[in-house]
C-alpha cells in the first residue's frame, strides 16, 4: 500500500516539475521574441547632480527637442510634480532618438505606452536610452511611480508624424513663434509651452486639481506682497492646500527655476493680462527680467511660499 502511494506521489510530482519546467520555458521563449521584436531599451546612467542645479544643466537649462543630425533626434525630459516638460514631444517616425531623462524633486515613472519603454526617473540621476518610433501616432506618457496627491494627472505624450507631416509641422511653429515675437505676445507662446497642460491655454485649469487663473490671479497681485509672492512662485514653486473661488486645490505648483528671466516676466505679464484679467488689476506694472533675477538664488522652498500666500490672506 505504501509502495502504491509512493509510486502516485511520485507521477505528480513528476507532471508538476514538468509543467513548471514547460512554464518556464515559455517565459523564456516571450522573453526572446521580445527582444528580438522590440530590442531592449535599458536606460544607462550617464552623470549625477543635484536637482537644484539641473536647471542650469546643459541638457536641462532648455529642455526638448533637438535634431542632431538627419534622422537623429535628443529628446532632453524632466520629471517633476506633476507633469513631464516637456508635456509634449513632436519627432518623425524611423527617427532615432537619445533620450536624457531625470527628475527634479522625488521617483518618477516614465513609461511610454505601446512600447517596453518603461524609465525610473530618480532626483538628480541623468539617464540615458535609446529608441526608434516606427510607426506615427500618439504615445502616451504616464508616470507609473506614485508621486503625491495628483500622480494620476501626470502625463505627457510623445507624437510621431510622418517625414512630411514633421517638416510642416516644424514650419509651423517657427511662423507660429515669429509672429508671437512680432506681435509682442512672446509670454503667451511661453505659457502654452510649459504652463497650459495645468492651467489650460484658457487658464480656467482642471476641476479639483488645478486651479484657474481667470479672475483669480488679479487677487493673488493686488494683495499687499503679492507682486513679489507671484515671482517667488514661479521661480521656487508652491505646495498646499488652497481654495479659488470656493473650491479647494491641493497639487503642487512646481518650480520653473530652469526658464530664462525673460521667459518667466513674459509669462507672468502675459498671464496677468489674459483672458480678462486686466480689467481686474490695480497699479499694474509689467515685470522685468530684472525683477525676477533679483529674486533667484534665495533659500525658499514650496513649503515657504505656502506660508506666505496665507499671510497674504489667501485661501
Amino acid at each position: 500500500m505504501e509502495h502504491n502511494q509512493h509510486e502516485v506521489i511520485a507521477k505528480w510530482e513528476r507532471r508538476w516539475l514538468s509543467a513548471s519546467g514547460l512554464m518556464s520555458l515559455s517565459f523564456v521563449i516571450f522573453i526572446a521574441i521580445s527582444l528580438a521584436l522590440e530590442g531592449t531599451h535599458i536606460a544607462q546612467t550617464t552623470s549625477r547632480t543635484t536637482p537644484d542645479k539641473l536647471s542650469s544643466h546643459a541638457l536641462f537649462a532648455n529642455p526638448g527637442v533637438t535634431a542632431l543630425g538627419p534622422g537623429k533626434f535628443q529628446v532632453a525630459a524632466m520629471a517633476q510634480m506633476f507633469n513631464f516638460i516637456p508635456a509634449e514631444i513632436r519627432l518623425p517616425v524611423g527617427a532615432e532618438v537619445d533620450f536624457y531623462l531625470t527628475s527634479r524633486d522625488v521617483l518618477h515613472g516614465f513609461q511610454l505606452e505601446n512600447t517596453n519603454v518603461n524609465v525610473e526617473a530618480i532626483p538628480g540621476e541623468i539617464s540615458h536610452f535609446k529608441y526608434t518610433f516606427d510607426k506615427p501616432g500618439e504615445y502616451r506618457i504616464s508616470c507609473n511611480e506614485y508621486c503625491g496627491i495628483s500622480h494620476q494627472n501626470m502625463v505627457g505624450k510623445v507624437v510621431i508624424l510622418s517625414s512630411a507631416e514633421f517638416a510642416q509641422d516644424a514650419a509651423n511653429r517657427q511662423a507660429d513663434a515669429l509672429t508671437l515675437a512680432q506681435s509682442g505676445n512672446a509670454g503667451e507662446a511661453v505659457f502654452n509651452a510649459n504652463c497650459a497642460s495645468c492651467h489650460q491655454a484658457t487658464g480656467l485649469g482642471l476641476a479639483a486639481v488645478f486651479p484657474p487663473l481667470v479672475g483669480h490671479l488679479p487677487s493673488v497681485y493686488n494683495a499687499d506682497g503679492g507682486r513679489d509672492y507671484l515671482v517667488d512662485t514661479v521661480l521656487y514653486g508652491m505646495q498646499g492646500q488652497i481654495k479659488v473661488d470656493g473650491a479647494s486645490y491641493n497639487s503642487v505648483m512646481p518650480a520653473w527655476a530652469q526658464l530664462s528671466d525673460d521667459d518667466l516676466a513674459a509669462a507672468l505679464n502675459y498671464a496677468l493680462t489674459a483672458w480678462g484679467n486686466d480689467a481686474l488689476l490695480s497699479n499694474f506694472t509689467e515685470y522685468s527680467p530684472e525683477e525676477i533675477a533679483a529674486k533667484r538664488g534665495q533659500s525658499r522652498t514650496a513649503a515657504d511660499n505656502y506660508e506666505l500666500r496665507q499671510s497674504l490672506g489667501l485661501e
